[in-house]
This record gives C-alpha cells, structure tokens and sequence, in this order.
C-alpha cells in the first residue's frame, strides 16, 4: 500500500510538473477491452456484481493515444467504481464523442475523432457539491469514506491530469 502511495504521489508530481511525455501509437480497442475484463473480471465475480463493457459498434478498431496512460485512467475509475458498488453492476463503455469539451481547445475541436469513455455503477453515487472536489489530489467527497473504504485521494487527481495531457 505504501508503495502504491509513493508511485501516486511521483506520478501526480511529476504531470504537475510537466515531465510526463505520451507515448503514442496505435491502440486496439477490442485489447484494451479485453485486458480491462481481464484486470476487473475476478473482482466483479466476487462482489457478484454484473460488469459489462460496451465499445459503441461506430468505433474505429484502433485509436491514436497512449495506451498506458489511457488505460491507467479506466483503472483508476473502475477501481473507484468496483469499491464503491455493493450490489448492481458496474460498465464502461466508449463512443464517438460529438461535445462535451471547451470550444477553446484546438486539439479537440480540430480532431477527426474524439472517444468518450465513462464509467457508471449503482454504487453509493457522488453528492453533485462534490464532483469537482473528488479530483483534486488528496481530497475524498466524504470524511468517513476513506475510514470505511479506503484510498488516498489520489487516483481521479492523476486521472484528470491525464486526461487533460491526452
């Protein structure tokens, strides 16, 4: 645990920094899809929780993106996800994203295909003050959830970092 810490925290500092490169290439979706069922299958079944991924049919085969980083951020969210959800179930899907970002960005307005990927569950739910709190570093939307449930603060703070370098 303590070594997980330790790489979150040299993580976060480092994007902060800025010394965080992409790496990227091409990304088979139907590999990321099948090593992230392969990295949350167990747990689902031991939680008896349904967990179902759903890559929108319209999607190219491959994507242009850092398959490490992109992958990193889904583990973070699902982790999230598979934690906080007793009971339900628990999907990530991707589709063709049409909006959802500033029009200010020239990156986005000006690429031929953006995914969104989200992440749902029936879990606990987040209360809407604290959705923008839970991805700062450190911070959690409740006290009493990292007594019950565990973890540092840290992983939607990395997630959003990367998510805005991708």
């Amino acid at each position: 645990d303590l070594l997980h810490l330790i790489n979150d925290i040299l993580d976060l500092s480092k994007i902060e920094a800025g010394g965080v490169t992409l790496e990227i290439g091409d990304v088979a979706l139907a590999s990321l899809a099948a090593e992230i069922d392969t990295a949350f299958r167990y747990q689902a079944q031991a939680k008896r929780l349904a967990f179902e991924i759903e890559f929108a049919p319209d999607l190219p085969a491959t994507l242009r993106t850092d398959g490490q980083r992109i992958k990193q951020v889904l583990t973070n969210l699902l982790s999230n996800a598979f934690k906080f959800t007793s009971k339900g179930k628990v999907t990530l899907a991707a589709r063709k994203a049409r909006a959802g970002w500033s029009a200010d960005s020239q990156t986005m307005s000006h690429a031929p295909l953006v995914v969104a990927f989200s992440v749902t569950d029936t879990g606990i739910g987040i209360a809407a003050d604290k959705k923008k709190l839970i991805f700062e570093a450190f911070q959690q939307a409740d006290a009493s959830t990292s007594r019950r449930y565990g973890g540092t603060g840290l992983g939607l703070a990395i997630s959003r970092e990367i998510a805005h370098l991708l």
